[in-house]
């Protein structure tokens, strides 16, 4: 299908620049945003290389970090579109839907 994601866990910026030496295919329909949008991960590089049409951060509200980063959400927005990156402490629950070629999704907000 053409319709896919990556889960980039917790990875940091080095992990991410390892990837994309190694030549992986990381283009991707949704990102599922590394370490809850720290600003240790999602450089200009990884978002060039996976370039998504979706980013979900996956935070708590409040949360003790100071998660996400404001440049990462910036990084984000700049790329995609504010219509287009989403965050669990602002949108709710984020459910996709996918049957390998089309893409619905919903958010509590």
């Amino acid at each position: 299908g053409r319709v896919s994601f990556l889960f980039a866990a917790d990875i940091r910026e080095e992990v991410e620049f390892e990837l994309i030496g190694q030549r992986a295919n990381l283009k991707s329909t949704v990102l599922k945003v590394a370490h809850h949008g720290s600003e240790t991960s999602t450089t200009q590089q990884f978002l060039a290389a996976v370039d998504p049409a979706v980013a979900v951060i996956s935070v708590g509200a409040g949360n003790p970090f100071g998660h996400p980063s404001p440049e990462v959400v910036e990084r984000l927005i700049d790329r995609l579109g504010e219509d287009n990156v989403y965050r669990t402490d602002e949108d709710g629950t984020i459910e996709f839907i996918t049957d390998g070629e089309r893409l619905w999704m919903g958010a509590d907000s």
